[in-house]
């Protein structure tokens, strides 16, 4: 198998596997891609937190935990997770805004939803966190309304990666830290030929587990769709570039576990300092 994985520069979502998402005409006007991927989660959200905790051996909570060390956030604080799914960074961050503070959740998929609004309900967290309907790429939130947007293991489950970066930006205030935990793709060659022989060749195999006599998720293929959402994502530095091209500052990346997985964060700036930017910025 080779050790690299064709990076498309122009894209920045896979596609979902043809013929794998059928009409809705509820939701008509969304992209292709949001159709697939919602009805795609809303078929795994029961034993999705199960199946991350055995794919990742257990260093998703390593992962989470390194997360809480960027998002900026302090007792009183209000964070947005964005793509929230089942609330695991929803919970991370309520921990670290209370007392006084609260986590507004989004997503598009009510069933990762139902599962996160259990999960919270059991929390210390009960009264903190809403978990509310919402889309990444046009977050029903006026500007500068949050001290950090964070998105996590979603980004590269988006039809438009700057479009989203812009959004969670534009929602943050000013000094406010916008996050994405992400899948990343290893650099070290002895690290990535491994991973990408378990990621491409094994973890699809786990559909005819959970699939098996499940009409609707042989259907969606969603263990294969996994390894495919991370082809077309930018590397490192060039998802850097886009946090940076959303307006960001001081923008730092943190490859974890090798670089299976990485955090990238920025700053927003004040806003006398964005326009001046926009200002020196050539057409």
């Amino acid at each position: 198998m080779t050790d690299k994985v064709t990076e498309d520069r122009n894209t920045t979502a896979a596609a979902p596997p043809s013929g794998a998402a059928a009409a809705d005409p509820a939701a008509a006007g969304e992209h292709p891609k949001a159709r697939y991927v919602k009805k795609m989660f809303n078929t795994i959200a029961t034993h999705y937190d199960a199946m991350n905790m055995v794919m990742s051996a257990g260093t998703l909570r390593y992962w989470q935990h390194a997360f809480q060390g960027v998002t900026g956030l302090g007792p009183g604080g209000h964070a947005l997770d964005v793509a929230c799914g089942t609330a695991e960074l929803s919970l991370k961050m309520a921990a670290q805004v209370r007392p006084g503070g609260k986590v507004t959740g989004i997503d598009f998929s009510e069933a990762m939803m139902a599962i996160g609004r259990k999960k919270v309900e059991a929390s210390p967290y009960g009264s903190m966190i809403t978990l509310q309907f919402g889309d990444a790429m046009d977050i029903g939130f006026p500007d500068d309304t949050f001290d950090a947007a964070s998105i996590g293991f979603a980004l590269r489950n988006v039809a438009d990666i700057p479009r989203v970066l812009a959004e969670m930006t534009r929602v943050v205030k000013p000094g406010g830290h916008v996050i994405s935990l992400e899948l990343s793709k290893p650099e070290n060659a002895f690290i990535r030929v491994p991973y990408y022989f378990y990621f491409f060749r094994l973890v699809p195999l786990i559909d005819r587990m959970v699939g098996l006599g499940k009409d609707e998720q042989r259907e969606l293929h969603p263990y294969a769709y996994l390894p495919a959402s991370l082809r077309p994502l930018p590397g490192r530095l060039k998802l850097a570039e886009m946090f940076r091209e959303a307006g960001l500052v001081d923008v730092k990346t943190r490859p974890l576990t090798g670089g299976l997985v990485c955090l990238h964060w920025g700053v927003k700036p004040p806003a006398e300092k964005r326009a001046k930017e926009r200002a020196e910025k050539p057409v």
